[in-house]
């Protein structure tokens, strides 16, 4: 018996005597049923007795319903200098396959000393289901496209949030309990487990990883070996694997692209905090066992990818550190905010997929497509997978963080971010920005009207800044974090998010007769202002035909004009 096969039976033996020993809710339901809340957390307690030494089961916070979030670790005996892994589960609980298939892993793991020893250099650290609510709130039917489970959750929390955009605005509990664990760990590399949503085809396992764009190089070479590792690897174990299915049109043969996950994404937001970030999805019409096979099979390849990878990480997180702990630089610098796909570029691959078609609906009377999976197909797609940047900001040497704007500050504190609190007042000459426009999305979007295309025009101004502000240096591990957040027009800023409204309406008007004589007045004593206000009079007839735009406009120009209508808060020292 060769090796491998040797290595391969002494694997089949131990997990067929660990299944024996510590059976899975989902082994023995037949495979039918994903574990519920209380089952998981039963099941890892016990787990987590009998091999106390080199794992852990703790509490991270409360979720919004109050139920505690656990992580289950497996750290050895020595938990320094290791490559750092966190595993989520169930942040959308309708799709439990990581829930199921990292009971199975961190089991088999265990059970296995020699396979354990191998792995010593990885610190894994699973959130058995972090979205407790939605585990909670279970039924037969939450997911009218899927192939089961029997019971499934729903994806909405307790406060009816989507916990997969949660994680920039920080609405939730849960994500501020995950905020702040992510912060103090500083993970190496994520792995987020879903079930697709969309086209049918063949495979059982896409995934997709931390867009290339969002990460340093040495990020960006090491994610690259670890994604032509995975795909070699699960190939062999026979689990052909395709970039997750986003298709240009209706269906997979118009071609498909990547998928750009900004912050408010699990991945978008580990890849702000310089980890690599993968997010698995299993296809939903295939076999609920099927699935989690599968999503079991990327576990293994994935740690087995990062493995060799263990002095390359170090090397970077040294490197951030000591960016961290340095002297403010004494240049600004440039971040990229806003990305878009670029549909003129593509690469081709050879895509596992059916034959489709249109057939009359009888419920409608209407076409409606269908998948003939009699009828399967292997030919190349196009693969859009190129983004092009269109904006960028610059960065200053610190962020000024009004004391006023105290959900602003927690938020960055639970993410890690370090700051000096200015302990007098003071005046500054910082560059601001003036909100010059934006839209705003008609229905609430995750408990917010989300703003978009977002305009500023900067400026040097002096600003009183009252003791207790925030003065935060740029230069540290999360530069990208800050950018993302504080610079208003980054798609997922905490502008966009609505947490700087107040400074968009403004508080102080006039009534019209008392306006007419000061405006009068104003103009005779300001030549240069009366011959722009003429200009325009001229230039627009709907200006010159209506009063009060007339006084509005004398008002805007005037020194009774509230200055700080639409001056973003947060200042700039560059």
């Amino acid at each position: 018996m060769n090796r491998f096969l040797s290595f391969a039976f002494l694997f089949l033996l131990t997990s067929s005597v660990a299944a024996q020993k510590w059976p899975t809710p989902y082994e023995l339901s037949g495979k039918k049923r994903t574990a519920t809340y209380d089952e998981c957390v039963s099941w890892y307690q016990n787990l987590q007795k009998a091999f106390p030494k080199i794992s852990s089961f703790e509490s991270i916070g409360l979720s919004d319903d109050g139920s505690p979030i656990y992580v289950f670790r497996i750290h050895g005996e020595n938990a320094t200098d290791k490559i750092k892994l966190l595993i989520n589960n169930n942040i959308h609980p309708g799709e439990p396959e990581g829930t199921d298939a990292s009971m199975l892993f961190c089991r088999d793991l265990l059970m296995n000393k020699n396979r354990l020893k191998e792995w010593q250099s990885i610190d894994i650290h699973v959130v058995c289901q972090y979205n407790v609510d939605g585990t909670r709130n279970q039924s037969c039917c939450t997911r009218a496209n899927q192939n089961g489970p029997e019971n499934q959750g729903f994806r909405g929390n307790a406060r009816n949030l989507d916990l997969n955009r949660d994680f920039i605005k920080a609405d939730s509990r849960n994500a501020r309990a995950f905020a702040t664990y992510f912060s103090k760990h500083k993970f190496d590399f994520f792995i987020d487990n879903h079930t697709s949503n969309g086209a049918d085809y063949q495979y059982v396992l896409t995934y997709f990883h931390t867009r290339p764009e969002k990460l340093a190089i040495p990020l960006n070479r090491m994610i690259g070996r670890v994604d032509s590792s995975l795909k070699r690897d699960l190939l062999s174990k026979g689990w052909p694997t395709s970039p997750y299915v986003e298709t240009m049109k209706a269906i997979p043969d118009s071609g498909i692209h990547a998928f750009w996950e900004t912050g408010r994404y699990a991945t978008g937001y580990a890849a702000l905090h310089h980890c690599m970030g993968f997010t698995v999805e299993t296809h939903m019409l295939k076999p609920f066992d099927q699935r989690v096979d599968a999503t079991l099979a990327f576990l293994n390849a994935f740690n087995l990818a990062i493995m060799p990878l263990k002095s390359e990480v170090a090397d970077f997180a040294r490197r951030v550190k000591w960016i961290g702990n340095r002297r403010p630089a004494q240049k600004a610098q440039w971040e990229m905010l806003n990305y878009s796909l670029d549909e003129k570029r593509f690469d081709t691959f050879t895509f596992l997929g059916f034959e489709h078609g249109y057939k009359t609906s009888e419920v409608t009377g209407l076409p409606r497509l269908y998948y003939d999976r009699n009828r399967p197909w292997a030919h190349p797609i196009k693969y859009y997978k190129y983004f092009n940047s269109t904006d960028s900001a610059l960065i200053p040497r610190y962020y000024v963080i009004p004391y006023a704007w105290a959900e602003v500050r927690e938020r960055l504190a639970m993410n890690g971010i370090e700051y000096k609190l200015l302990s007098t007042d003071t005046t500054l000459t910082m560059r601001m920005s003036y909100i010059t426009g934006f839209e705003t999305a008609k229905s609430p979007y995750e408990g917010h009207y989300l703003h978009h295309s977002i305009q500023t025009r900067d400026t040097l101004l002096p600003i009183p800044v009252k003791t207790g502000a925030w003065l935060v240096p740029v230069n540290q591990s999360n530069v990208k974090f800050l950018a993302a957040v504080l610079e208003p027009r980054a798609p997922d800023s905490y502008f966009a998010w609505n947490f700087f409204d107040a400074i968009v309406q403004q508080k102080e008007w006039f009534s019209d007769y008392v306006w007419a004589d000061k405006a009068e007045e104003i103009l005779k004593n300001d030549a240069k202002l009366k011959k722009q206000f003429e200009e325009k009079r001229n230039a627009d007839k709907d200006f010159s035909s209506n009063a009060w735009a007339q006084w509005e406009w004398i008002y805007k120009h005037s020194s009774y004009y509230e200055k700080t209508h639409r001056l973003y808060p947060i200042g700039r020292v560059d």
